[in-house]
């Protein structure tokens, strides 16, 4: 985003904020889209970035619901059911059934335990109405559920006819640092599948699978996602089994198009070490593989001066913690108190994996830009103390 933009957001909107480039986002989904050349469908896992996701249901063929509190996200957002993709490892009986009684099988399910295909077949045998589900595989943690168990679900399918198994759905882990381990996992899926149906007789329609493709944070960090991306499109051409693929992604989608404003407050030396104070704090922006400030994250400065010396600041937070730092040794030519730090890539995650409720702090404003619809506040700076008071 250009810096016109970004000044004319600090100044109309202060700090701390964060703002999504709607247009960067779409770039982003439009260079996969023609990467993968229509050889695999693009789900979005709106964990990433629960505020993109009324933008995403036109960009993204599904969007990856895993939680109560995201499918209500999304009712309220009025996303069309037969977007959704109803996942997470807890999907406990009354939500289950709270949401088939919503939208029925307009949107489609995973299923990670024995405990939730009986909740399945249960709903489908009373109601007598059709729910398509993924059988989710485990990668050897607490997800899904093991070959075998899936195997024994696909032979007695004829058990309950309304339940409509239409794949598998795997996902391993993010951050991935190089594409052989995506080649592998697609490899040994290949495998998996293939002989699922031939042990079964029953063939699978598509494979729902989270690369987990990395996003390099910091600087100095090596940027290997094109050659990532073009190593992942390669593994799909190449797989044997017939059905079709949908790459389950949303650091990958969502991370270029966000900006974190956070404002210098104070400034001072102690023992011959500069230290600046913003007004935000890791309760507020969380890099994955940040520790204490260790690595420096893409950022500028505003204003950017041309005068005066480099300097190396420890920037910290607003938080009682001496965690709380941003970066330990970054160097800025002229910092001063009103000067904003303009964080980069932080369109995933970042904004949802911190301590937010930490000393009852606000939270801050959201905005989204696109040339097309302009800015778009879509939420306000809200206090916190509320829910760290006891009801009285």
């Amino acid at each position: 985003m250009i810096m016109d933009h970004l000044e004319y957001c600090i100044m109309k909107y202060g700090t701390p904020s964060y703002l999504f480039d709607i247009d960067k986002m779409k770039e982003t989904v439009g260079k996969f889209r023609k990467a993968l050349g229509g050889k695999a469908g693009l789900c979005f896992a709106m964990k990433a970035n629960p505020f993109l996701v009324g933008q995403m249901e036109t960009q993204a063929d599904r969007i990856e619901v895993c939680s109560m509190g995201e499918f209500r996200i999304c009712k309220k957002q009025g996303i069309a059911p037969e977007k959704l993709l109803i996942s997470g490892v807890l999907k406990q009986k009354e939500d289950i059934c709270e949401i088939l009684d919503t939208y029925g099988g307009a949107c489609t399910y995973t299923i990670e335990s024995l405990e939730q295909y009986h909740c399945f077949t249960d709903w489908c045998g009373r109601k007598e109405k059709p729910v398509h589900v993924y059988l989710r595989l485990t990668s050897g943690n607490q997800f899904g559920m093991d070959g075998e168990a899936i195997h024994n679900i696909i032979k007695i399918r004829k058990m309950c006819p309304y339940l409509n198994i239409r794949g598998i759905h795997y996902f391993s882990g993010t951050q991935k640092k190089h594409a052989g381990k995506i080649k592998e996992e697609l490899g040994c899926l290949d495998q998996f599948l293939r002989e699922m149906e031939e042990r079964t007789g029953f063939q699978l329609e598509q494979l729902e699978y989270g690369p987990g493709l990395s996003v390099p944070y910091f600087r100095g960090q090596e940027d290997h996602r094109d050659s990532d991306l073009n190593e992942l499109v390669r593994a799909v051409e190449g797989m044997e089994w017939k059905g079709s693929v949908m790459l389950e992604m949303g650091r990958a989608l969502a991370a270029d198009c966000g900006y974190y404003l956070t404002s210098v407050k104070d400034i001072k030396q102690s023992n011959g070490r500069r230290y600046c104070i913003v007004d935000g704090g890791i309760h507020q922006l969380n890099y994955d593989g940040q520790i204490r400030g260790m690595y420096e994250p893409v950022f500028r400065v505003w204003p950017k001066s041309q005068a005066g010396a480099e300097c190396q600041w420890t920037v910290c937070g607003s938080l009682c913690t001496v965690n709380d730092v941003l970066m330990q040794k970054a160097v800025i030519r002229n910092l001063k108190a009103g000067n904003v730090l303009i964080f980069e890539r932080a369109g995933a995650y970042a904004m949802t994996e911190g301590m937010a409720l930490f000393l009852s702090h606000e939270l801050p404003e959201v905005l989204l830009y696109s040339k097309e619809m302009g800015w778009k506040p879509v939420r306000d700076r809200i206090h916190t103390y509320h829910w760290n008071t006891e009801n009285l």
